[in-house]
């Protein structure tokens, strides 16, 4: 009977001591498949701190890269406008294909799932401007100083 209770214990040693060692191995996975939503702010934010210790930037040039970094997203964002016409016309084409396959039931479920996502991008589009505007007005303000 000593000998049973002996092993029982050892097993539930065991049982225990692999579950912690899936835990601590299914955490690391976790970790490292996190999907990260940062903004464009946030990237922006890093990306000066890094210029700002790695490179050495002055407050000057740090101003100046600010500078670089706007007149970059608003040549990216002309070129979106530009483009948008021809974005569009490939968009409404896939539309159409997709909904050449659907059945009648269908076709009103791949309408609302269209009409959710463009209300989502049109969403995002209306942060991504007031951030913006935000950083317009800190700028100005900085500027004033």
């Amino acid at each position: 009977m000593r000998r049973s209770q002996l092993i029982a214990v050892f097993s539930a040693i065991l049982l225990f001591g692999c579950g912690v060692a899936l835990g601590i191995v299914g955490q690391r996975y976790y970790d490292q498949t996190e999907v990260s939503a940062k903004t464009s702010d946030d990237w922006r934010v890093q990306y000066m701190a890094e210029m700002r210790t790695r490179a050495h930037l002055s407050d000057r040039q740090l101003q100046k890269l600010n500078v670089i970094l706007d007149q970059t997203k608003q040549e990216y964002r002309d070129m979106r406008e530009r483009h948008k016409p021809e974005v569009l016309e490939i968009k409404v084409n896939q539309i159409a294909r997709v909904k050449s396959i659907l059945t009648a039931e269908q076709i009103p479920l791949y309408d609302q799932l269209i009409a959710e996502r463009e209300q989502r991008q049109k969403e995002q589009d209306d942060r991504d401007r007031a951030d913006e505007m935000k950083r317009a007005a800190q700028a100005a303000a900085a500027a004033k100083d």
